[in-house]
Parts: C-alpha cells; sequence; structure tokens
C-alpha cells in the first residue's frame, strides 16, 4: 500500500489499469472513446470530500485554487495538469480541506476529458458540500497550443 502522504490510490482504479492507450486519436474507435467517457464519468473517487458544520451569521463568498491538479488524456494516457478553482456561497457545510485535496489526488491516473473532469467535480462537489450556488474554473495546461479554461455553474460569481 502506499505511504501516510500519499496513499495507494491504484487499488480503486482497475477499471482503467487494461485500457490501451494510442498515440494518435485517430487511431481510436468512436466505441473505444465513447467507452473511456463513460467509464471516466462512472468513475468512484477512491477520496471523498468531507464536510464540516459552517456555523457562520453572513453570506459569504469563498474560493479555494488548486493549481496541482492531475489527470490523464483519455487517448494518449499523458499526463494533463489543471488549476481549479472552485467558488461559493456555503449553505450549511464546509469542505474539509484536507480532503478536498486528497480527493484531487484520487483522479491521477483517472484518463478523462478536460470537459468531462470539470462535469464530474462540480456535480460531486456540490452534491456532497451543498453550497447556495458554486462555480468551478477548470483550467487546463496549455496542449498542442490550445488554452482550454471550462467553467461549469453559476457564471456570475
Amino acid at each position: 500500500s502506499g505511504n501516510q502522504l500519499f496513499p495507494d490510490m491504484r487499488q480503486e482504479q482497475s477499471v482503467v489499469d487494461n485500457w490501451k492507450y494510442d498515440p494518435k486519436i485517430e487511431d481510436m474507435t468512436d466505441e473505444d472513446l465513447e467507452q473511456r467517457i463513460v467509464a471516466a464519468m462512472e468513475f468512484e473517487n477512491p477520496y471523498r470530500i468531507k464536510t464540516i458544520p459552517y456555523a457562520g451569521k453572513v453570506s459569504q463568498t469563498v474560493t479555494y485554487d488548486f493549481a496541482e491538479l492531475v489527470a490523464r488524456c483519455p487517448m494518449t494516457g499523458y499526463l494533463d495538469f489543471y488549476r481549479s478553482r472552485i467558488t461559493f456561497i456555503p449553505g450549511n457545510l464546509l469542505p474539509e480541506l484536507k480532503s478536498l485535496k486528497f480527493y484531487y489526488y484520487g483522479f491521477a491516473d483517472l484518463p478523462i476529458s478536460h470537459e468531462h473532469l470539470a462535469a464530474k467535480i462540480h456535480v460531486e462537489y456540490c452534491e456532497v458540500v451543498k453550497p447556495v450556488v458554486c462555480r468551478l474554473e477548470l483550467t487546463a495546461g496549455i496542449r498542442g497550443g490550445i488554452e482550454t479554461t471550462i467553467v461549469v455553474g453559476e457564471k456570475e460569481l
């Protein structure tokens, strides 16, 4: 198993261990791509976001900016690097930040596209933390000269 700082994240990811990666998207079939997208969206992160109560008596806007998110390209298996910025107005809960960090680490070996990763994080975060409103901005490291930013949720936060 893993050490204390980086626990073994691979035990729960057997669904992706046997995937064959192709150096070119042209070499993949539509069925292969669809299978990977569905499996990535169904992936159960071994790390859960834990919550703590929010007992503040004021409405506030909170932003968590995490610049160390990593996942894999679903076609080539190469590492993709991301910055995740979650901005939200808390309801009755806040995420416990260490668990949020490990939740992000849980994506390290997952082959998933930028857009699907943003959707997955936003949905799972909102299901657990239950914010009044939430916005996720996911910025991918530049790939092939293309800079990609995905915004999910409340656009005005």
